[in-house]
């Protein structure tokens, strides 16, 4: 098993490039060619707050994981949202309309029954209007901490067997899209006020999925639960039981492995909402002020009353109107200003 413990996503893109040219080894899978660590990699990042990308090797998207993290967020998998941010995303879709393992409908509705999600937006249905077998898995781990403070049960699983495993003939599931992470458990770390994160991955690949997305959604998404329960934010676990990456991207990692200049600072948003209500309610405005943008009918630029959530929202002011705004956090506004320069 690898281990290894980073103290931002900068810290990691150099550290894992490093250990993947070292160790990985020659996999031929679903006729690519990569190279993965022959065990389990486990690491740990010290400041999950750190997790914008910096390294100009990188020529990191800004918008895709703010894109993402909306889409998550809302229990949403379809394309009309993401499909904006990331054109390239229908390749993966087995109808072209909707990501069959995408997260969303997981996290906020999961059902365990065997027909695939197709979610635009649950936040329209009224709670009684819920199937009695659907789970908001935000809710789960809300009123889990509520009860216990010290619980071991706030766990989010993203795994839907009779989604995932066979087909309605009882045939093995034939799928372009296959959830790749498996579960987060939260647990608040002993003997302090802090809100730790494991998240557990059966495959992950280092450009597409853990650098360019993953630890950006789930950091995120442990900082705002954070937030709601009243905790500060602690350290983030990320277990990949495969890790790899493709072989037209080794020029790439020979360039990370070698960059010396390292800057994991993060940054830290006073927050107004304090529960997962007001937190839901903030996250449907974002829902209906990025609809207006992507649409070309925003009306200027909306203060939401809360910073975490302002610079959420510039992120998709400044993509879909190419404007020049302040951001609270000086490295997302470095970011933006060089990704529309490209």
């Amino acid at each position: 098993m690898y281990t290894a413990e980073y103290e931002g996503i900068n810290a990691f893109l150099v550290g894992a490039s490093t250990l993947l040219l070292k160790e990985g080894v020659k996999r031929n899978t679903r006729g690519f060619k990569c190279k993965e660590l022959p065990a389990p990699f486990m690491f740990k990042i010290k400041n999950p707050t750190a997790r914008l990308v910096t390294i100009p090797e990188r020529k990191w998207n800004p918008i895709l994981p703010y894109a993402e993290s909306l889409w998550l967020a809302l229990g949403r998998n379809d394309l009309e949202l993401i499909g904006h941010y990331l054109k390239n995303m229908k390749n993966f879709s087995d109808d072209g309309f909707f990501m069959r393992g995408g997260y969303g409908p997981r996290l906020r509705n999961y059902n365990g029954i065997n027909s695939d999600y197709k979610n635009r937006n649950p936040f329209d249905i009224e709670s009684s209007e819920l199937k009695t077998s659907e789970v908001d898995q935000f809710k789960y781990i809300d009123l889990n901490f509520q009860k216990d403070i010290n619980t071991r049960q706030a766990i989010i699983n993203i795994g839907d067997p009779p989604k995932d495993c066979f087909d309605a003939n009882g045939c093995l599931k034939e799928t372009k899209d296959f959830p790749c992470t498996r579960l987060l458990h939260f647990q608040k770390q002993p003997n302090t006020n802090k809100l730790n994160l494991t998240v557990y991955m059966r495959s992950n690949d280092f450009m597409w999925g853990a650098s360019a997305v993953n630890i950006f959604n789930f950091t995120f998404i442990q900082e705002y639960f954070s937030k709601i329960l009243n905790l500060d934010i602690g350290d983030y676990y990320h277990i990949a039981n495969n890790f790899h990456y493709y072989d037209e991207f080794e020029n790439d990692l020979f360039a990370f492995s070698n960059v010396k200049d390292i800057n994991d600072t993060g940054f830290h948003y006073s927050k107004t909402f304090n529960s997962l209500a007001e937190f839901d309610k903030l996250t449907d405005k974002l829902r209906i002020e990025e609809e207006k943008l992507r649409r070309g009918q925003g009306n200027g630029l909306v203060d939401f009353g809360d910073d975490f959530f302002n610079d959420w929202y510039k992120a998709f002011y400044t993509f879909n109107t190419k404007t020049k705004l302040e951001f609270m956090n000086p490295e997302l506004q470095t970011l933006f200003k060089k990704y529309q320069l490209l």
